[in-house]
């Protein structure tokens, strides 16, 4: 095994551990509520998720071959969500959105929260990364490929739809309090107005994911879809 291999097989064991861990206190204290789930996950994920930044340079780089913008957008939606949203207004971890036509709790978490959000979050990276390291390490175990290709089905829609709905929680302190704004005048003879980039960033995610979705799907049918290599005589 080369050194790049060993360095990559280190990172994806490592970050795969790393989100196991947060799924763990998040399955073990969502009975709690969004808020006793946010006071356990808070340092754990901003950690595990601010190491995701690795990815775009090992695109950028070639160590792996995965699509540069593809990954640079995953990985800034994320970070986006953890710090621009969830680190900026705390409050908005603790409350949930309804979802539109089903009664309100009857849903566990009570809707779309941070809890949905992790555990879409969660169980995508264990996989993802537990794929990446036994890949590289040889031939990935059918179960975990076949995970890796299946689960997105479900998990990126619920993950998306809990980031969008922890945006709109938190908008409007984020509104009322522009925090990270700059105004004019100034000696950078700059402006930016951080509730106009959070609206920017949702907008984002309407051609965003259907590309995300569209090539996880084109990426399912060229890895699932191959005929079992006939055995030797």
């Amino acid at each position: 095994m080369g050194l790049k291999s060993a360095y990559l097989v280190l990172y994806n064991s490592v970050s795969c551990a790393a989100w196991a861990y947060v799924l763990g206190l998040t399955l073990s204290t969502c009975t709690g509520g969004n808020a006793s789930v946010w006071s356990s996950v808070e340092l754990p994920l901003k950690i595990a998720q601010t190491a995701a930044v690795m990815e775009p340079l090992h695109a950028a780089l070639g160590l792996v071959r995965s699509p540069l913008a593809t990954a640079a957008m995953q990985v800034y939606s994320r970070l986006f969500v953890v710090w621009g949203v969830l680190h900026t207004v705390p409050a908005a971890a603790t409350q949930h959105v309804a979802v539109p036509g089903v009664p309100d709790g009857a849903l566990p978490f009570g809707g779309l929260s941070l809890t949905t959000c992790l555990i879409a979050w969660c169980v995508t990276e264990v996989i993802r990364y537990a794929f990446y390291a036994t890949k590289e390490i040889g031939e990935a175990p059918y179960v975990i490929t076949w995970l890796r290709y299946t689960t997105f089905i479900v998990l990126y829609p619920l993950g998306v739809s809990s980031e969008l709905a922890l945006l709109y929680l938190a908008y409007p302190t984020i509104k009322e309090q522009r925090p990270y704004s700059l105004d004019m005048p100034n000696a950078f003879n700059f402006a930016f107005d951080y509730p106009t980039w959070c609206l920017i960033t949702a907008g984002l995610y309407l051609p965003g994911f259907p590309q995300l979705y569209l090539y996880m799907s084109t990426q399912r049918v060229k890895v699932l879809g191959k005929k079992p290599k006939a055995k030797a005589a």
